[in-house]
């Protein structure tokens, strides 16, 4: 029997929300009457010791408090999908993964609570990430050298989501809770939740629970172009994306105990379940099921030579079910453990730092008549090194990862091909700085180095992967995935006015990608079909559609673009206040082997928006503009250009000293325009949702 709980029931429980989630932060939350705001010092993924985001001389997004509950959906893709530098995949409404600066997939990490979440996602767009954006309290975004620590798989960046199942300190009260509901109109999703915590000096406990559910996607038009409309010989879904449907459930429970001032130890269960459909497949749905275990620990000023150690360990156990009506079709399997140890030793002359491990195994299977790729078994140790010194107004930062990578392939009978095995010793560095020329005003610059081992489905992969429209090809001859990247910032946080302009250069002797051809296969017996167009087997007489084919190659490539925020009043008297906010991103990614540009790359955003706030209302009227993507290779589609243009607001009810209510409404796409991302693979099939409207209640005690 499954755990469902409605989300009505879980919102019953909700006019519990916010403020427990704010006793949690390690910072402080901006008030009704501070739009602008400085950058708060803030312990980020990308050091160990703990940074101000202000002297950190990587591009760092934090989301946390009000402006994450404002920005959550149902996936971490869209949730994240307007911050800059960063868009999503976008496999309809229930599958999106974050891409950042154009990586994705293999080439960005997505933690949970600092270790890897051990799903299947990284492997295809369709494949739901195993965590649900409305249990975290919390998401930083790193890019650029920092990412070092966390190996070449986080060589585009790395996604850190943090709730607090496990709590580093013991809590500000004794007893505190969270919830909320919310419904949305472009699919009729009903989502709600709630979170208990309660504890002592001695120790905490932790329980929360969250559900959703929503029915097919509006969208404005067409789901399909007239150049799919012509190659299929028909108009395609009109004003619905069909088979966008999906429900989920999370719960998670935690304890932990406190050394007085020594440390905590804690442990934690989660369970995650989602069921939705692909919209790539009129009758295809996944199911998917994660449960997970994970330890953390901490012990401060106890072993000599040594601040602190760190250590946090998950077992993850996943599941992933394609069915084709109710046969269950496909089924991919990962189970696997992830191990990570940091030590804070003490100050070495200028030095401060910390040296770590990290082991990880992930046995993986995907059984079926349409599996890809074959049983692998990957197993990963690490070692890595971090350290910081200042020297008046600068701080130099440097670090470096060595870690070896085994590969055992059993044999793929689907595709015909032999069991096989492979060993990679990537290693990483990089170099940083950061110079303050005064409170105001810095500088930072980077250098990296990073080496990444191909993936097993990279490697391995043969065979039709429906849910993507896709015919992948891998290629065991792969060697390491190599780059060297720059990085420059200027940050500026004044009294009224906070910016940052940043620009990155990534030069790869060898990146591996994903690549249309001109080929097309029949995705039942894998033969090579005669074209695009539907065709008669003549063996069984049935209709075939055929799929592309895409090889994974290794080629030089060239990253380069830049990022910019700028946030400032304008208008200003007594309680009310108008602010603006700026942001702007952009990313080139160039084949250097033949001068066509990658695919899967998003194009050139600006974004504006106006707030009005006053007391406990906050209003916001704002735009994100995304330019046409003509920059395709051969055999890829160009998106058109679109503006999302939204609208929200929020009012705080407050009761008491610590009882708080806020009760929100947003608009989305409000100029009601067919949206097409140009970093998704069925961007010709699936465009986002219809203008639309989201109502919800928080509250928190």
């Amino acid at each position: 029997m499954h755990f469902r709980p409605t989300p009505l029931v879980l919102a019953l429980a909700a006019a519990l929300s916010h403020n427990a989630l704010a006793q949690t932060q390690t910072t402080q939350q901006p008030t009704a009457s501070s739009s602008v705001q400085k950058l708060s010092p803030v312990f980020v993924t990308g050091s160990p010791l703990g940074s101000n985001l202000f002297e950190l001389a990587d591009p760092v997004n934090v989301l946390q408090g009000r402006g994450l509950l404002l920005k959550q959906q149902p996936t971490l893709g869209a949730t994240l999908e307007q911050e800059v530098g960063v868009s999503a995949t976008n496999f309809g409404p229930n599958a999106s993964r974050p891409v950042i600066r154009g990586l994705g997939g293999f080439d960005i990490r997505v933690l949970n609570n600092g270790i890897g979440l051990l799903d299947a996602s990284s492997a295809s767009p369709d494949h739901a990430l195993a965590v649900s954006p409305f249990a975290v309290e919390r998401i930083e975004i790193v890019r650029g050298p920092a990412t070092v620590m966390y190996g070449g798989s986080a060589i585009g960046g790395v996604v850190n989501t943090i709730d607090s199942r496990i709590a580093q300190r013991p809590l500000d009260g004794r007893f505190g809770g969270a919830a909320s509901y919310l419904f949305d109109s472009k699919n009729n999703l009903s989502a709600g939740g709630a979170r208990i915590d309660g504890g002592t000096d001695r120790f905490a406990l932790h329980a929360d629970a969250y559900a959703g559910r929503n029915g097919d996607l509006k969208i404005p038009g067409s789901a399909w172009t007239p150049d799919v409309q012509a190659i299929r010989g028909a108009p395609g879904p009109h004003g619905t994306l069909p088979n966008s449907q999906g429900d989920s459930q999370s719960y998670g429970v935690g304890a932990t105990t406190f050394f007085d001032n020594r440390g905590y130890a804690g442990i934690s269960y989660s369970k995650f379940n989602t069921n939705y459909g692909t919209v790539a497949e009129p009758n295809v749905t996944i199911e998917l099921k994660q449960q997970a275990w994970n330890f953390a620990g901490e012990l401060r000023d106890t072993v000599p030579g040594f601040n602190a150690l760190r250590l946090k360990y998950g077992y993850n156990d996943y599941e992933h079910t394609e069915f084709e009506g109710s046969e269950a079709g496909t089924m991919f399997e990962s189970k696997g453990w992830n191990l990570r140890l940091e030590g804070l030793h003490r100050k070495l002359g200028p030095f401060e730092g910390a040296i770590g491990l990290e082991m990880a195994q992930v046995d993986f299977s995907a059984l079926g008549a349409e599996a890809f790729v074959p049983s692998t078994t990957t197993k990963n140790i690490a070692g890595f090194i971090y350290e910081e010194m200042r020297q008046d107004a600068w701080k130099f930062s440097l670090g470096a990862r060595i870690e070896n990578s085994k590969i055992d392939a059993e044999e793929f009978i689907g595709a015909g091909l032999p069991a096989d095995s492979v060993s990679f010793t990537p290693w990483s560095g990089a170099f940083g700085t950061f110079y303050s020329f005064n409170k105001e005003w810095g500088l930072g610059a980077n250098v990296q180095y990073t080496q990444r081992a191909p993936s097993s489905q990279e490697l391995f992969a043969d065979g039709p992967h429906i849910a993507t429209n896709q015919f992948e090809v891998g290629n065991r001859a792969l060697n390491k995935i190599t780059s060297t990247s720059i990085d420059l910032t200027l940050k500026q946080q004044g009294k009224f006015f906070t910016s940052t302009v940043g620009a990155f250069y990534s030069n790869f002797s060898n990146f591996v990608g994903l690549f249309p051809t001109d080929i097309f296969r029949n995705p039942e017996d894998r033969a090579v079909a005669p074209g695009p167009q539907p065709y008669i087997d003549p063996t069984t007489g049935e209709e075939v559609e055929p799929i592309q084919q895409f090889n994974y190659a290794q080629v030089r490539a060239r990253f380069y673009g830049f990022e910019a925020q700028l946030g400032f009043p304008i208008w200003k008297e007594g309680v009310n206040l108008v602010s603006m906010k700026l942001q702007a991103d952009y990313v080139k990614a160039t084949d250097r082997s033949n001068g066509q540009p990658l695919p899967f790359i998003p194009p050139l955003r600006v974004g504006a928006s106006f707030t009005y706030e006053r007391e406990a209302l906050t209003a916001t009227l704002g735009a994100l503009f995304a330019s046409s993507q003509d920059r395709v290779p051969q055999f890829q589609t160009t998106t058109p250009r679109y503006t999302n243009l939204f609208l929200n607001a929020s009012y705080r009810f407050t009761f008491g000293a610590v009882t708080e209510l806020e009760a929100f409404v947003q608009g989305t796409n409000l100029l009601d325009e067919t949206i097409r991302y140009s970093t998704s693979s069925l961007k010709d099939i699936a465009p986002a949702g219809r203008r639309a409207v989201m109502a919800g209640v928080r509250g928190a005690f």
